[in-house]
């Protein structure tokens, strides 16, 4: 099964936002070891555990994206969705196209400035998503999911249909 990859500004995208978690951390963490007592040996532990916390999210800013481009990878058959996605430990969702309730395109202020959507598919238990899309790419899944959908529901049968009309016989 070929897996096909997000925009290659995805990469840009995610690297973005973890910069500006990082930004808010780090004048958090400025604030926190002003108000701690250094020559304490608590301050000390404070100090390194949030030297160490740091440079963990630097090395996520810098190392992560890369890493989680690689992993990233959908496509989409006749009757599902199948997304893999992860870092460390990589998940492999199956979204069966008949259970999909409602499909969103959007984005937000980072993807608009860099041009690009996230197609959400809402089922009745969870929400799914794939990010980092060009906007041709979203809206061509978006349609083609609802298509699949509509010809599943008008070709098929329905869940009343296919557990019976729900009519106790007599």
């Amino acid at each position: 099964m070929e897996y096909k990859k997000l925009d290659p500004k995805a990469k840009t995208s995610w690297r973005i936002k973890r910069g500006i978690s990082f930004a808010v951390l780090a004048i958090v963490c400025a604030v926190i070891s002003l108000f701690t007592p250094y020559e304490e040996l608590y301050g000390k532990i404070i100090e390194y555990v949030i030297l160490v916390f740091l440079a963990y999210k630097l090395i996520g800013l810098i190392v992560y994206p890369m890493i989680e481009y690689k992993q990233w990878g959908y496509t989409i058959s006749e009757d599902r969705v199948d997304i893999r996605h992860g870092i460390f430990f990589v998940k492999h969702t199956i979204i069966p196209v008949i259970r999909i309730q409602h499909i969103t395109v959007s984005q937000g202020p980072v993807n608009r400035h860099l041009g690009l959507y996230e197609v959400e598919m809402s089922l009745a238990s969870d929400s799914f998503q794939i990010p980092c899309l060009a906007k041709e790419t979203a809206d061509e899944i978006a349609e083609n999911l609802k298509a699949k959908l509509y010809d599943r529901l008008e070709g098929g049968s329905t869940s009343a249909d296919a557990y019976g009309s729900g009519e106790a016989e007599q």
